[in-house]
């Protein structure tokens, strides 16, 4: 490919970017879907290959999960969580956990790897915070509902992520006894948990020292260098970036708890970590296009049978947490809402990126026998984003419709009384 095409591929992706925001919010149309089919489109019209992006997909993962936990973290007001988001939070681990299992028994059933089948379940488990997000700003919800997908969606992306490092690394281990594969795990995210909080409480500190405007730049280069060093001490770095930015996002009563001066460019770091989101974003669910090979049906049938799986999982446990409470009202919208996003797309290759890491380290004829099988994670999960995003928008509005006619009804009752 010539430059100028690769400049014209790059620029035209941002407009489409953008403007696929903008439809997004005003019809409730999921963004993901656009570009999705537009990286599919491009790679048929044989524009480009797609096996000139292939090797850039462990880079290009690595920095879109970079990116994608430290805005969880900073999107993240841990106070909420721990004191106000009790029910949420129950709703949010119930149904990644259930996911899980029910993933696992279904590759089993069909002579797959459980273990696998877990991570998938872990991968697809939590609703998208992004694209969940841009459909509740479009529709007329209460604030309490509002509130409560919001809050769901941060969590579950920090779940999903988290149980696809454990089980990732377990997948590595090869080894059986629980104790020692969770002594091996615990000791990686202790590390890694320790130099997230400790960075993040010194960035914290020498924020307002660094030169006005520079403020997102030296932050982003910490945070890059901060997952490589933790890799590098035999830490999470996933963890670390993640810890980090819960620091950051929490940085206004951090400073009120230990009556240090704000900064001038902390409100600049959000705008820009926004920007650049919608950067990754963009560029990640095309790139996840180019480089899927679609067209196994095997691998289609578990998309659509782990998405119908997810939706029962999501009703009755979200109908149970929420027996007799404010939200028992709002248990259909709150069903129908079930979009899975970038943290699905970016997941979906993690785990054959670290395997690939593995084996050129140490050849594992076990773990060879799995990479075809970790392989086939980025169609399902192409998959199931696209049915996701698909009976999202299809139920969303019914389930709207229902809830408008109820008071409809109960008012016709009442008048019917009066009558007679």
């Amino acid at each position: 490919m010539t430059v100028e095409s690769i400049f014209l591929i790059l620029g035209g992706i941002l407009f489409i970017g953008y403007f696929g925001e903008l439809l997004s919010k005003k019809f409730a149309l999921p963004t993901a879907l656009l570009l999705l089919l537009i990286g599919y489109g491009i790679k048929m019209t044989g524009f480009v290959n797609a096996n000139d992006f292939v090797d850039l997909q462990e880079l290009f993962g690595s920095l879109a999960l970079i990116v994608l936990l430290f805005d969880g973290g900073m999107c993240l007001n841990i106070f909420d969580v721990i004191f106000k988001s009790g029910r949420v939070l129950i709703i949010g681990i119930a149904i990644t956990l259930i996911a899980m299992a029910s993933a696992a028994a279904l590759f089993m059933i069909m002579g797959f790897d459980p273990l696998i089948g877990a991570i998938i379940g872990a991968v697809a488990g939590g609703i998208g915070s992004s694209t969940t997000i841009s459909i509740v700003k479009s529709l007329a919800l209460p604030k309490k509902i509002q509130d409560f997908l919001t809050i769901e969606s941060s969590i579950t992306d920090i779940f999903s992520i988290i149980f696809t490092i454990v089980l990732t690394q377990t997948l590595i281990s090869g080894i059986i006894n629980f104790q020692t594969i969770f002594q091996g795990i615990i000791g990686k995210f202790a590390v890694g948990l320790f130099i997230g909080l400790a960075l993040g409480l010194t960035a914290i500190l020498l924020l307002a020292r660094i030169q006005k405007g520079y403020n997102y730049m030296i932050t982003f280069a910490t945070v890059i260098l901060l997952y490589s060093a933790t890799e590098f001490l035999n830490g999470s770095g996933a963890i670390a970036v993640l810890a980090f930015g819960i620091i950051l996002g929490n940085e206004m009563p951090i400073r009120k708890t230990f009556k240090i001066k704000l900064a001038d460019g902390s409100l600049q770091i959000k705008q820009f970590q926004n920007e650049i989101s919608f950067f990754i974003r963009t560029f990640f669910f095309v790139f996840l296009g180019i480089v899927v090979t679609l067209g196994n049906m095997q691998n289609l049938l578990i998309a659509v049978i782990l998405m119908v799986m997810l939706y029962i999982i999501r009703y009755f446990v979200i109908n149970f947490c929420t027996l007799n409470t404010e939200f028992a009202e709002h248990t259909k919208i709150l069903s129908a809402i079930n979009p899975r996003g970038l943290a699905t797309a970016v997941l979906a290759t993690y785990p054959l990126i670290v395997v690939q890491n593995s084996l050129a380290e140490n050849s594992s004829q076990s773990l060879l026998n799995l990479l075809p099988q970790l392989t086939s994670l980025s169609e399902i999960a192409f998959y199931l984003i696209i049915l996701s995003l698909a009976f999202t928008t299809i139920l969303v509005p019914l389930a709207s419709a229902k809830k408008q006619e109820e008071p409809a009804k109960k008012k016709n009752r009442l008048n019917t009384g009066k009558i007679l």
